[in-house]
């Protein structure tokens, strides 16, 4: 591994060797018993054999979606579900990710090809994409159990030459190349990710491309369109070394973007790394929401209150700046992951991952079948929580997120040390050390609702290794100790600490990571509260109703229309440059089930004032974004269409320049509790300044 991949700082750990503890096995466990485990209560395509069959039967939509789309949606849940089923040992879960690869390991074609017959064809731009998400679920398994029937195959499918792999999402393929050459060694397949990745950075889009596809009765249909000028101008070498905004879609920027850094980990060409570490300073600068995650509705949209992200783009982003991790070994990296782990992912989910949004905002008081207000598919079911929002991509990509996590809490040096890079209750056990000597690392913690975090070493005998730890940018005067003694070292926050000593048995390793309350402001007057990892959210009691309107849902896996219960249009009224001094922290016991708002482990309460006539937006008509063609590859061309119905909706802030003239006279002092544990949220505020009182 080291041999190939020798310009990466960190390497990723074998699934086998990490076990999450605590609260995070708890929401593993969550997910085997919610849609992870039983995502056929979502309907169509997760009620079908999937990539265990050669072919989707055709339920009416055009050929071009049906014949490869639920193959990618389908991929999405097997690779998630794979790496949750070997976190967890879970042998029911282990068994239902297991028939869709052995089917496909024992159904590859003479020639090399793997996988569904109807995806063989190259005529269609997109058709090997399910392939590059797929294979993913093929890579936690080989992590897992070291079957080596897997880069066998996967080499033979790489190097069979039925398709070049460089257009649009199609050269997402060469995260399974640089994969599959880490594992085999074989040169070609390096020269092959290099090919389809400079062709698809130089590729002219205005080539005309044609799409074929078979339709009803074996009817072969084409169509020959012009790709519009620039359409991933973004995610070119070029694009992501430019500083403006982006426009491309959010799933395809993380999917793309990410191939520089692993070209940077392979090939050491620096012109990769900068590029991809720019695209993401631009995510930073123009795109990022406060719970961690970019806008995209379905494209990179801006920073205001009522800008949303795709549940997509959660698993998506994470995966993606992991790459990024492993590349640089920069503890920003890990910051990023774990503030859209723990903020965006439960957020859009409920606690017992019985449902999910499609779309999910920082602001939203509302969740119901016609409560969207975003302009693509406003006033539509996408922001209410249920087993299948809107498209199934989401209902697919959301098992990825937690067991990503856990996946890479823990990864190698190279050096034979270990680097506990994303933290919470978990444990490893592994080779360490010069000499290889087996050893387990107990992670006893609460975060990230606790500052505090031990690590006990469990060995038969001392052993030489270097530790290293992450201390997060956020924290402030960080405490490190061996056995109840401070270690004499610098701990420079957004760096890594290394421990380079001998450790004995049952040595105890403490880390403190002291969590100040911050505050941030946003676009259109507004203000947000931060501590640690966390992002705080107003506490908006809630009244769950069951759609039973909804036909991808169950009796176990209901889909739900949630509303307001108590008041929400509050405007904080803090000092923004001191808010510890007016904040008061409310800590309550960790329990098994910390992101559910019931149960929230911390509570803050904050000086506000109501804001009088910010109200819920109530509407006959909504303007909605023009649909897309071609099935999400091209824009429609137009005006947006009206559309009728009764329609209530989140409001935006109420404007700053008049707020003083609506804030009512009495300080109230209300809950927030950690984003993650609402459904139901009031994240960015209007700002009661003191010029306001």
């Amino acid at each position: 591994m080291v041999a190939v991949r020798k310009f990466s700082r960190l390497y990723p750990l074998p699934l086998h060797a990490i076990e999450p503890e605590g609260w995070l096995h708890r929401y593993l466990l969550n997910q085997r018993n919610g849609l992870t485990g039983h995502l056929e209560a979502a309907g169509f395509p997760f009620n079908t054999d999937g990539w265990a069959m050669e072919q989707f039967p055709n339920r009416g939509e055009s050929p071009l979606w049906w014949q490869w789309i639920p193959f990618e949606q389908t991929a999405y849940w097997y690779d998630g579900m794979t790496r949750c089923a070997y976190l967890l040992k879970d042998q029911f879960l282990i068994q239902k990710a297991r028939k869709p690869i052995e089917y496909v390991l024992m159904h590859q074609d003479a020639d090399g090809y793997l996988g569904p017959k109807v995806l063989k064809s190259n005529d269609t731009p997109l058709n090997r994409w399910p392939h590059a998400v797929f294979f993913r679920a093929l890579m936690a398994h080989h992590s897992a159990t070291g079957d080596e029937r897997i880069p066998r195959a996967l080499e033979a499918h790489y190097t069979s030459d039925t398709n070049d792999h460089s257009k649009e999402r199609d050269v997402c393929n060469v995260e399974g190349m640089l994969w599959t050459y880490e594992k085999t060694g074989n040169p070609e397949l390096l020269k092959l990710a290099l090919q389809a990745y400079q062709k698809f950075s130089r590729s002219d889009s205005d080539t005309p491309v044609t799409f074929t596809a078979k339709g009803p009765l074996g009817i072969k249909l084409k169509k020959r369109i012009k790709l519009p000028p620039n359409r991933h101008q973004d995610i070119t070498i070029e694009g992501m070394m430019q500083d403006q905004p982006g426009h491309e879609h959010g799933v395809t920027y993380n999917e793309i973007c990410k191939l520089a850094a692993l070209l940077y980990i392979y090939t050491g060409e620096e012109h990769y790394w900068q590029a991809v570490e720019n695209a993401y300073r631009k995510i930073d600068k123009y795109h990022m929401l406060v719970d961690g995650i970019h806008s995209s509705t379905e494209g990179l949209k801006g920073m205001d209150p009522l800008d949303s992200h795709e549940t997509c783009d959660i698993a998506d982003y994470t995966w993606a700046v992991g790459y990024l991790l492993e590349a640089s070994g920069k503890a920003e990296y890990a910051d990023k992951i774990e503030r859209a782990c723990f903020n965006a992912l439960p957020g859009a989910v409920t606690y017992d991952f019985k449902a999910l949004q499609y779309f999910s905002c920082p602001n939203q008081v509302i969740a119901d079948r016609y409560s969207n207000h975003n302009l693509y598919m406003r006033g539509k079911q996408w922001m209410s929580y249920r087993p299948n929002p809107g498209t199934e991509c989401c209902a697919g990509n959301v098992h990825r997120v937690m067991p990503n996590y856990a996946s890479r809490m823990w990864l190698a040096d190279g050096k034979n040390g270990v680097a506990a890079v994303l933290y919470g209750p978990s444990r490893i056990s592994l080779a360490l050390g010069g000499k290889q000597q087996p050893v387990t690392i107990i992670e006893q913690t609460a975060y990230p609702f606790s500052e505090r975090i031990d690590f006990e070493i469990r060995c038969d005998n001392p052993v030489a290794f270097p530790f290293h730890l992450r201390i997060p940018q956020w924290t402030h005067e960080p405490t490190l100790m061996v056995n109840g003694r401070n270690v004499n070292q610098r701990l420079e926050p957004g760096t890594f600490v290394t421990l380079e000593r001998e450790f004995a048995p049952y040595d105890i390793i403490t880390l403190h990571l002291p969590m100040k309350i911050t505050t941030r402001r946003w676009n259109h007057g507004g203000i947000s509260i931060e501590r640690g990892p966390l992002v705080y959210a107003l506490r908006i009691e809630e009244d769950w109703q069951e759609d039973r309107q909804e036909k991808r849902a169950t009796a176990d896996f209901p889909a739900w229309n949630l509303y307001p219960v108590s008041d929400w249009n509050y405007a904080l009224a803090i000092n923004e440059e001191h808010p510890e001094n007016e904040v008061e922290i409310i800590y309550r016991p960790v329990s098994p089930e910390p992101w559910s708002l019931a149960n929230a482990p911390i509570e803050l309460r904050v000086p506000a004032r109501k804001v009088v006539g910010w109200k819920m937006l109530n509407t006959r008509v909504v303007e909605r974004e023009p649909g897309t063609t071609l099935f999400g590859l091209l824009p429609t061309f137009g005006k947006s269409s009206p559309v009728r119905g009764n329609f209530q909706l989140t409001p935006d802030l109420p404007e700053p320049d008049t707020l003083g003239e609506h804030l009512a006279d009495e300080i109230d002092y209300i809950r927030l509790v950690p984003y993650g544990c609402t459904h139901l949220r009031v994240s960015i505020f209007p700002y009661a300044s003191p010029s306001h009182r």
